[in-house]
């Protein structure tokens, strides 16, 4: 988990690097770094939910099997 986390701040480190360099060269890919940097952190965080997440990802597994009966009552099918 910890590597895991490493592997996270370096990415995002080298996409910092990135934009730092591209905002210096004044090109108009300042907003791609921008949103790399957010979806990384996103998809860091969604993982770590998703391993680490042994009580959280299994209940709402649970929340979601019991109300699709319900759903599917409601939709009419």
């Amino acid at each position: 988990m910890i590597r895991f986390v490493l592997l996270i701040v370096l990415i995002l480190l080298i996409l910092f690097i990135l934009n730092n360099r591209s905002k210096k060269i004044e090109n108009n890919n300042t907003n791609l770094y921008k949103v790399l940097i957010i979806g990384t952190v996103f998809i860091g965080i969604i993982f770590l939910l998703a391993t680490s997440g042994r009580i959280l990802l299994p209940q709402l597994l649970q929340i979601i099997k019991m109300g699709l009966p319900l759903v599917t009552k409601l939709i009419g099918i």
